[in-house]
């Protein structure tokens, strides 16, 4: 698997699998702007710089054999117990969006017996006929009990199930049970390798599809609609591939089957999207 790295960002890349991207880095950097500084410097030294004192830390132990820890965190480990529930059959993508209001839509996709069936419901009636949020939470709740999906998949899903839970004043214990491909990309290592947890980063780098932005897709209806579609069948197609680290044939829904308020359909024109072959 090729590494999304340029020559100029791999000392900082190298920190970063071990550091984060975040205050330590900084501080590692401004101190020890080449690697060449950064390996002739004592572990003491080191520690010093990014507030450890304890050398035996597993920190400080990774920084000591950076090169080594490095490797090992770009070497991919694709494997099916990164799933909860590694052979399901029926699989339930979620997603939602909230960039306007507390909850702007709810959008899923279902794959079961090598088809797809997908809905899209809007609860903010600034942006198309809506019901409300609580009534859209409602339907979703009524797709899952039809479907009886084996796992769901998300990817950072703890923060979809927090806005919606927050909207409908209650827990929704049926979605809990979920795979979130954010966490699996961080365990197989592929975001190391992308240098990337995020999804339009990931999928962008892995499978070199155009990701449509967030700003752009809340201009238009029809764009918003395969935005938030795309944001809840992506992660299906991620989790397959980091349990097998194979490339999935990628096909989508053809049509929605559950578009709440029937007077949003649209024609959907959708751009052929394809999984390049390895």
């Amino acid at each position: 698997m090729n590494l999304y790295v340029t020559v100029e960002d791999l000392y900082p890349h190298k920190l970063a699998t071990i550091l984060g991207r975040g205050k330590r880095l900084e501080r590692i950097l401004k101190v020890y702007p080449t690697e060449r500084r950064f390996k002739a410097a004592s572990i003491e030294e080191i520690g010093q710089v990014i507030g450890i004192k304890n050398p035996d830390s597993k920190i400080m132990r990774q920084l000591a054999t950076l090169d080594e820890t490095y490797n090992e965190l770009i070497t991919p480990k694709y494997r099916s117990d990164l799933s909860i529930a590694p052979y399901a059959k029926t699989i339930m993508g979620i997603d939602t969006e909230y960039l306007l209001s507390p909850l702007d839509s709810i959008q899923f996709v279902i794959y079961q017996n090598n088809s797809f069936y997908s809905g899209f419901i809007f609860t903010n009636p600034k942006l198309a006929k809506a019901v409300s949020p609580k009534e859209g939470i409602k339907l979703l709740r009524r797709v899952i009990e039809d479907f009886k999906p084996d796992v769901i998949v998300g990817h950072n899903f703890n923060c979809d199930i927090s806005v919606l839970e927050r909207v409908y004043q209650d827990q929704i214990p049926e979605l809990h049970k979920y795979d979130d491909t954010m966490k699996m990309a961080r365990k197989s290592h592929v975001a190391n390798i992308v240098g990337s947890a995020a999804l339009k980063k990931l999928i962008q780098k892995l499978f070199d599809i155009k990701v449509i932005e967030v700003y752009k897709a809340y201009k238009d209806l029809t764009i918003f609609i395969e935005y938030g579609l795309m944001d809840a069948l992506f992660p299906i197609y991620l989790r397959y591939f980091l349990m097998t680290g194979r490339k999935p044939e990628f096909k989508k829904p053809e049509k929605i089957d559950y578009l709440i308020l029937p007077e949003n359909e649209i024609e959907l024109k959708y751009k052929k999207i394809h999984f390049p072959e390895e």
